[in-house]
């Protein structure tokens, strides 16, 4: 067994989403947490779970 397989992918803390990291709104920085994908400089919700 690889260690890594029993990892969790998804964590609380907030980092660059990987699908896009560009607010497609303002053009600012954009996060993803375990609950949604915002823009940190408009706040524009991106995607909700």
């Amino acid at each position: 067994m690889i260690l890594s397989d029993s990892y969790a992918t998804d964590f609380d803390e907030d980092v660059p989403s990987e699908l896009t990291n560009q607010c497609h709104r303002c053009g600012g920085q954009v996060t993803t947490n375990v609950i949604e994908t915002v823009c940190d400089d408009c706040s524009l919700v991106i995607d909700e779970q």
